[in-house]
């Protein structure tokens, strides 16, 4: 099946719609009788009065038909690309693939850089990796600002020769070989469409592992590096550090609640605030966490999203946490087919949360990568929300299963297709909030609700107050302006306007807007 949406450079003349009858009008215009030009009717029971048109030149002749007024609309005509699965060698064996939408979510994006082309990288804590397995060395993150074995902390960023992460037990960043943590690489990023082995969730995307060890202190330390690396690339404009967007750690603590971890959970909203959305995995008992405890599962910060399993007949895995409280959305997790040590034959099938959380955190950096302008500028401006609108999407997006009520938030599977849609329907079709110096466009009154327009310099934390003639408040809020759409306010005033005048301020930093109205009158 062929795509109109993926498309390669290579084109083949200009396709025009002209007003009924014009075309001899435009082609006199181009001097029917050159020998470079030729015409071709379009017939289509859509199409009246569509034409291919070739010279050999179509970047230029589609620059002369959008002069022409008889044109009324003009394109390349691109070659088309097929819409074909990527070709690892053992996509059949991915059958969750199908499930959480993955297919139709890359003809969207595939992963690895966000619209501006700065890479998107995944943090991942785990017991450690074989970063040189053949499916993964591709996508491992290499800092750029390390240099290996010298024995110097080169980029001052607290860690010694972290070229491909750090080993939080070991103190350097030699990472210990295991499986469990490459089973979590392959799922969230095995290279794609490479003739090896599987797809990951994201083709091309950039790992940064933490190897840490079994406590709780091992975990937190791990957040920390990824933290530090975080906070030096926002102060430093993307010079330093690292564009992590999503953390994604499968482990946790049975039988545990929030309440007696507070340093723990406490890490969740400082990495959120930095732009960092954290996806956990939940218990693999079958326990409602919210009666029986988990870590980090209970914890209650909004930047954290805390991932359960489905099984292969895609319902409530039985061996899973569940609670409509801690519990945001599941993923398949059994029998998922992924990347492991050559000693365990280099692929391997294994279950539970530890393969779903993966699946989660790979879906949040693809919509991440969505090549959307007002989402980017967004998740610029507004690191923290920008994570709130990824995690909405996600748990929004899922799939509703009879078998997931009351077992988590959204009572649903993952559907990264779904979730691609949410950000593209509230974020990119809109207009992007006007900005510029403080000022009340307009002021409405009727009856008790006063509706304002507005213009604010940017989105942060603006005060409002209604005073009367005298200069006595009457009335305050605080808000913040949109980034997207209109910026428009309804108050309402639960108090008599007896007064006859009465003005609005707004206050945003030092800049101070005012305009009056009265109270029986509409005012513009």
């Amino acid at each position: 099946m062929l795509s109109q949406g993926q498309t390669d450079q290579s084109t083949n003349g200009v396709i025009v719609k002209v007003d009924k009858y014009a075309i001899s009008d435009l082609m006199n215009k181009y001097a029917l009788n050159r020998s470079d030009l030729s015409l071709r009717y379009i017939k289509s029971a859509l199409l009246d009065d569509t034409y291919l048109i070739t010279n050999g030149d179509d970047k230029n002749l589609l620059q002369w038909c959008l002069l022409q007024k008889e044109v009324v609309a003009a394109e390349l005509n691109y070659k088309l690309s097929p819409r074909i699965k990527p070709n690892d060698t053992r996509l059949s064996d991915q059958y969750y693939l199908n499930l959480i939408n993955a297919y139709n979510a890359w003809d969207i994006t595939n992963g690895g850089t966000d619209f501006a082309g700065k890479e998107i990288i995944i943090g991942v804590v785990d017991d450690g990796y074989d970063l040189q397995h053949e499916d993964l060395s591709g996508n491992i993150y290499l800092n750029p600002d390390e240099i290996a074995g010298d024995n110097k902390d080169n980029d001052s960023n607290g860690f010694i020769d972290d070229v491909n992460g750090w080993n939080q037990r070991t103190k350097n960043g030699v990472h210990d070989l295991k499986s469990h943590g490459t089973n979590i690489l392959g799922v969230l990023g095995a290279k794609g469409n490479n003739q090896k082995g599987i797809a990951g969730i994201n083709w091309n995307i950039k790992i940064l592992p933490v190897t840490t060890g079994t406590y709780v202190n091992d975990v937190i330390e791990s957040y920390g590096y990824l933290l530090k690396e975080k906070e030096l690339y926002n102060k430093s404009g993307g010079l330093k550090g690292s564009n992590i967007l999503v953390i994604n750690y499968s482990g946790g603590l049975n039988n545990a609640f929030a309440t007696d971890h507070p340093i723990w959970c406490g890490m969740y909203d400082k990495l959120g605030k930095e732009g960092i959305l954290s996806v956990a995995s939940t218990t693999n008992e079958d326990t409602n966490v919210e009666v029986e405890g988990d870590m980090p599962s209970t914890c209650t910060s909004p930047y954290l999203l805390i991932v359960n399993s489905t099984n292969k007949a895609d319902e409530k895995d039985f061996s899973t946490g569940y609670g409509n409280v801690s519990i945001d959305i599941a993923a398949p997790g059994e029998k998922i087919l992924t990347t492991d040590l050559k000693t365990k034959g280099t692929y391997k099938t294994e279950s539970g949360t530890s393969l779903s959380t993966p699946m989660v955190a790979g879906a949040a950096a693809l919509l991440y990568a969505i090549k959307c302008a007002n989402f980017h500028a967004f998740s610029l401006t507004n690191k923290s929300e920008a994570v709130l609108a990824v995690k909405d999407a996600l748990i929004t997006g899922a799939d509703q299963k009879t078998t997931l009520r009351s077992k988590n938030v959204s009572e649903g599977r993952l559907n990264i297709f779904n979730s691609m849609n949410k950000i593209l329907g509230k974020y990119c079709d809109g207009e992007v909030s006007p900005k510029g110096d403080l000022k009340i466009s307009s002021l409405i009154l009727n009856e008790n609700r006063l509706f304002i327009d507005y213009i604010t310099p940017d989105n942060n934390e603006t005060e409002l107050k209604i005073f009367d003639s005298s200069g006595k408040e009457i009335y305050r809020t605080t808000f913040y302006p949109p980034f997207f759409g209109e910026k428009k306010l309804e108050i309402l005033i639960n108090k008599d306007l007896s007064d006859i005048y009465y003005f609005v301020s707004l206050f945003s930093g030092k800049q101070v807007a005012s305009k009056g109205f009265f109270q029986n009158t509409v005012r513009k």
